[in-house]
């Protein structure tokens, strides 16, 4: 996959995930609450499932790039997008919980992983 693909790409998950987490703190901070369920009763463990989704995001990152590094070129831009969607993916799961009355702090665990995981896959500099 050429370069500029793999940075369009990287560009877009960043985008969503940014935009989604400032609709979510905007929303919140108008004092919209779409549901109170994530502070007491059977939802109130999904932050458990959050930090467990945000260590197996990280884990799958820390698997992938070794893999992504002993990978020819053409193959290595799939590693990278299926590595950077775990870390989306924990990142909207976070931010879905703060939007529906969680705490920031779970938006802030999945941003953060997302960072993270972005830091761990970087785009390659050589020509692919």
């Amino acid at each position: 996959m050429p370069l500029k693909q793999l940075f369009l790409i990287r560009i877009a998950l960043v985008t969503g995930v940014a935009l989604f987490a400032a609709l979510a703190a905007y929303q919140r901070s108008q004092g919209t609450l779409v549901a109170e369920a994530l502070t007491s009763g059977p939802l109130a463990n999904l932050r458990y499932v959050l930090w467990a989704l945000a260590a197996g995001a990280v884990a799958a990152a820390l698997f992938i790039k070794p893999k992504l590094e002993a990978a020819r070129p053409a193959q290595r831009g799939s590693y990278l997008v299926i590595g950077w969607a775990f870390g989306e993916g924990v990142a909207l799961f976070g931010t879905v919980q703060h939007f529906i009355g969680g705490p920031v702090s779970t938006m802030a665990i999945g941003l953060l992983t997302f960072v993270v995981v972005l830091l761990l896959l970087p785009i390659p500099r050589d020509r692919a």
